[in-house]
């Protein structure tokens, strides 16, 4: 059974306009009859109605709902509750506008897990056919009158035979036939239900029910059992009573009996002629009365000759309604979502669809949006992921030893020599200098043309590489044979074009070309065969040994004077006129070397450090500058789709209402918003964010990337795109959530308002 106890609620309150709409009121309900709750407008008897079907709430009391003890709203259980247990009869129907008629009524059918098509067509057609809609199962919503659209909604509340029936003035919108039919089948229900009805209709509360609670101002001032027997005088409008009119005239002859009744003593005067032709008959009236019906099959009109008179009770309550036929316990039920994907995506791409010129204009937004999100993203991207390699001019594996701590001290550049070669077994190299080659390099073309190199190139050793430090080619195996790096071609902004003249449009069309300095284009020795690009993005050249790289460096004093050791070689190097630079000594296990050297005394460190601390203080800055612009762009374009996502939802309040007073659950509702936020993302947001990331992608491999460049790859796009939905998800869904946290009866004053 149903129990409410001490129930208390405000309106605005705290406010002055508060309105005690409830005042401790406690009632026990039956498990079978029909109450009637009557009262005039605003006594509370509505919002009554709408807390024990859980739309509302209250600020004190419980509820106890046969098993359910509520004494906190909790949305999840009257959900429940509402989908399983109450069919609920509302003023104004509540209809989707989106759905036949026989779709409405089956709607709550599939809510409670049934899902067999055949026995929902059985249940749906039977409850349709007991309340005259039968034929109209076909039909919208929106294309029926308002009585019918009321039966259609009593249909819904009947079909699923539940425990309770939850009427809030359920005839208010039908004829006294209908009323008639209409109240019949619910009392008839109430044999073995329990029907809850609010009305403030007296006469209509004798007649059928079996208890009567009145309220007046938030307060029960009368509940008593109804023992009233009286006749039921409410004459059926779809029903015209001869002889309670009055007989104008009469005529009669052979081929025709026609007679005249008016329900007063003044009657204008009527000509009438019939006319047979073709076997059609056509009546040619001529009256000033306005309004002409035909009675036909069709008119739902019935002639009797005879008076009306006041029916029994009993004779009132005969109906042929039997809710056997609607019993479903013996099913198999299989909950799903009520709201379909498909229909949820069939709907969001029919409104899509029918855009106008602002519905145009907001894919316009959100496709500037997105390309905002694009921006803003992989700009902040490409300043977190800046690398300090890109900064380097030299193998980053250099360890570099201070100038003061072996020119002036620790035994000199022999000791650091010795050091090394103890700690290396003789696995190094000594960087030549850190100076641009002696003389400029030039491309042979033969036939005395020639294509000069960039200027400031540096010395390295291909004892540094390995075949997979390679971007194309091999390893030189002699003295005339060289390695250059990658960022020979593209490091300069314009590199890449200026080679293109030659022939050589990308790196490793470099290999196989003869390179050679100016001036000895000649000589053999001083001629240096390309065999392979490194991955490098700094501009160098690999030497083979430290001979060649004296040539390269040295081209003048290269035979003077002339060194026959290594050991000549690296001291000559530390020793020169030069040796003001710190030193830069490689070897494949520079960090234990690095280690030995600081242990011995040295001042040393990577040569990469430099670089990297610069690139660490240059993203903390850019960081700094652009993290505004990053949160305006991305918060702007968020904010727009907020408020766009928040006037689709205004638009679909009625649709939300309904889904709420019906009891389907707010996930379901949230699923069914995130398909249109999904469908929207797809065709606007997503759009701009893929324009915008080609486009940057595009200037990226432009001459124009040394200036400003963007680092796009894949994980960049996938977490763009990912973040483009999230964000447009979690913006878009935001209102709906607020919406949401309202009970139903809210919602649906929101609506109504």
């Amino acid at each position: 059974m149903i129990s409410v106890k001490h129930l208390d609620k405000h309106f605005n309150r705290g406010k002055k306009n508060s309105i005690h709409v409830l005042n401790d009121v406690s009632l026990d309900f039956p498990n079978k009859g029909l109450v009637v709750l009557l009262g005039p407008s605003g006594s509370g008897k509505t919002t009554l109605l709408n807390v024990i079907g859980g739309l509302d709430k209250v600020q004190k009391g419980q509820i106890d709902f046969f098993d359910h003890n509520i004494s906190h709203y909790k949305s999840a259980i009257w959900d429940k509750i509402r989908t399983e247990e109450v069919g609920y009869i509302f003023q104004n129907y509540y209809l989707m506008p989106n759905l036949s008629v026989f779709d409405n009524v089956a709607f709550v059918l599939k809510m409670i897990g049934i899902q067999d098509k055949n026995e929902i067509e059985t249940r749906v057609n039977y409850i349709l056919k007991q309340v005259g809609m039968y034929r109209f199962r076909k039909k919208r919503s929106t294309q029926l009158s308002g009585g019918q659209q009321q039966r259609v909604a009593i249909a819904r509340a009947l079909v699923k035979n539940p425990k309770v029936i939850i009427a809030d003035e359920p005839t208010g919108n039908l004829d006294s036939k209908n009323t008639l039919e209409i109240m019949n089948i619910v009392k008839s229900i109430s044999a073995n239900k329990l029907v809850v009805l609010v009305t403030h209709e007296k006469e209509l509360a004798s007649f059928y029910g079996d208890r009567i609670v009145e309220i007046k101002d938030g307060k029960i001032i009368n509940d008593d059992q109804n023992t009233t027997l009286q006749d039921h005088a409410f004459s059926n409008d779809n029903t015209i009573y001869l002889k309670d009119l009055v007989e104008v005239s009469n005529l009669e002859s052979k081929n025709l009996k026609a007679s005249f009744y008016a329900d007063s003593d003044e009657v204008l005067p009527t000509q009438v002629r019939l006319i047979i032709k073709n076997k059609t008959l056509y009546l040619d009236i001529q009256s000033d009365i306005q309004k002409i019906k035909l009675l036909n099959e069709e008119s739902h009109m019935v002639v009797k000759d005879e008076h009306f008179t006041k029916k029994t009770r009993e004779e009132m309550l005969v109906t042929t309604f039997d809710d056997s036929v609607l019993d479903h316990s013996n099913l198999d039920k299989h909950k799903k979502f009520t709201i379909s994907f498909k229909n949820s995506f069939w709907i969001a791409f029919r409104k899509l669809m029918n855009f106008g010129r602002k519905g145009k204009l907001m894919l316009a937004i959100f496709m500037i949006s997105g390309m905002l999100v694009a921006f803003a993203t992989i700009n902040m991207y490409s300043i977190l992921t800046k690398d300090y390699k890109d900064a380097l001019t030299m193998d980053e594996r250099y360890i570099q030893v201070n100038k003061n701590s072996f020119y002036q001290g620790n035994g000199g550049a022999s000791a650091l020599l010795d050091k090394v070669n103890g700690e290396t077994s003789g696995d190094y190299v000594i960087y030549m200098e850190r100076l641009a080659a002696s003389n400029q390099l030039r491309i042979d073309l033969g036939n005395g043309a020639f294509k000069s190199l960039a200027s400031n190139i540096k010395i390295e050793y291909s004892k540094q590489l390995k075949q997979n430090d390679l971007y194309a080619g091999r390893l030189p195996l002699n003295a005339n044979e060289i390695v250059l790096s990658y960022g020979v071609y593209s490091k300069d902004v314009l590199n890449d074009q200026n080679f293109q003249d030659i022939g050589i449009w990308r790196p490793e069309d470099f290999i196989g070309e003869v390179l050679a300095f100016s001036g000895a284009l000649s000589d053999p020795q001083k001629r240096y065969t390309v065999v392979g690009i490194s991955k490098a993005k700094y501009i160098a050249i690999y030497a083979y040994d430290y001979k060649t790289a004296f040539t390269l460096t040295n081209f003048d004093s290269i035979n003077s004077p002339s060194y026959t050791t290594t050991r000549q070689y690296e001291e000559s190097i530390l020793q020169s006129s030069n040796a003001s630079l710190d030193a830069y000594i490689f070897t494949p296990n520079y960090l234990e070397l690095k280690q030995a050297l600081e242990d011995a005394g040295y001042m040393v460190k990577l040569s990469s450090q430099a670089v990297i601390d610069q690139n660490n203080i240059a993203i903390a800055q850019q960081t700094a500058a652009n993290l505004l612009i990053t949160i305006f762009l991305i918060g702007g374009g968020l904010l727009a789709f907020y408020f766009v996502m928040r006037s689709s939802m205004i638009s679909r309040i009625y649709e939300i209402s309904v889904y709420r007073a019906l009891g389907v659950r707010k996930l379901e509702i949230y699923s069914s918003f995130a398909v249109e936020i999904i469908l929207l993302t797809t065709v606007s947001s997503l759009i701009g964010f893929g324009l915008m990331s080609f486009i940057l992608g595009a200037f990226s491999n432009s001459p124009l990337r040394t200036f400003i460049g963007f680092r796009i790859d894949f994980f960049i796009i996938l977490f763009g795109v990912i973040f483009v939905y999230a964000a447009n998800l979690l913006i878009g869904l935001l209102p709906m959530g607020l919406l949401l946290r309202k009970t139903p009866a809210q919602i649906i004053s929101s609506y109504d308002i």
